[in-house]
């Protein structure tokens, strides 16, 4: 492990490629990815402290945006602060929900994912990546004051010329969920997607009624094979989705002591609830066997 103080910009970069990660830099300074920040070469300074018996943290700002030089000293400043009797990061709060008013919607975006996503959620990064990718570019720099149903109406209109109705319905409900935030904390007078339902979105979500039988997923198979851009990894990743009944996210998360290789077996807690198979044992190998090995390089 490495000596704190000799941590440098070469451990900040390797830290980012182990993907999710939380690493004590000294005196309460730390190094926190997540999954989505580590893909995008991202990550946050966040200074862990104690005011008053109780533990807080307070985000400094974004690597690389903020050095580690400027972080060591940022938050030597806040220390400082700290030992005066200043709890930084409610300080902050205030300072942010004071000037919100004044706020585009992507400030407005940031707090509630700050303080209602991303410590409650499982996967808070499916939510941040239809605020980052969809609502921001679309509307983001408007002052939350000025947001009418027509703009709601643009996001929405542009996520479903795209093909894509399930995020559609999504941002419609973050949308929604954002913009109450505000009107009950008084800093909008009303929601402006109060009156939009599923039908302005992406229409109601029903169930597929058909799969793929073997001749398709034989298809599917040599045509995984046969595209050399697609890649081995996909591949793998698209036969175990299908053998385990999961969603990307939920197999993403798996932890390799749920997966016995040599057996071909995982005892998974993968499973959504509504799909009933948390803690099922799901045979990997006998499911897969029909599948063959790759074509020779």
């Amino acid at each position: 492990m490495e000596n704190a103080g000799n941590v440098t910009d070469k451990n900040l970069r390797a830290w980012l490629s182990a993907s999710a990660t939380a690493r004590g830099i000294g005196n309460g300074l730390t190094f926190v990815t997540t999954e989505s920040s580590a893909e995008r070469r991202q990550a946050s300074w966040l200074l862990r402290y104690r005011f008053a018996g109780v533990s807080r943290a307070l985000v400094l700002g974004r690597y690389p945006d903020l050095s580690l030089k400027a972080a060591r000293e940022l938050a030597r400043n806040k220390r400082a602060q700290i030992q005066q009797g200043t709890d930084v990061a409610v300080q902050k709060q205030v300072e942010k929900l004071a000037s919100l008013e004044e706020h585009h919607v992507a400030g407005l975006a940031q707090t509630w994912f700050d303080r209602l996503i991303a410590n409650k959620l499982k996967h808070p990064e499916v939510v941040e990546r239809v605020i980052r990718l969809h609502i921001k570019p679309a509307i983001g720099g408007l002052p939350i004051s000025e947001v009418r149903p027509a703009h709601i109406d643009l996001v929405l209109t542009r996520i479903v010329a795209s093909g894509a109705r399930t995020v559609a319905n999504d941002a419609m409900r973050y949308l929604f969920r954002m913009f109450h935030f505000a009107t009950k904390r008084n800093w909008i007078e009303f929601n402006p997607v109060s009156g939009f339902d599923i039908s302005d979105a992406g229409g109601t979500e029903s169930a597929r009624e058909r799969w793929l039988n073997g001749d398709e997923l034989a298809l599917l198979m040599r045509a995984m094979q046969e595209t050399d851009s697609f890649g081995r990894q996909n591949e793998l990743a698209v036969w175990l989705l299908l053998a385990l009944c999961v969603r990307k996210m939920e197999l993403v998360s798996a932890k390799w002591e749920e997966f016995n290789l040599k057996r071909g077996v995982c005892h998974t807690h993968l499973a959504a609830s509504e799909s009933q198979m948390r803690g099922a044992n799901c045979g990997v190998l006998q499911a897969c066997r029909p599948w063959p090995a790759p074509k020779p390089a």
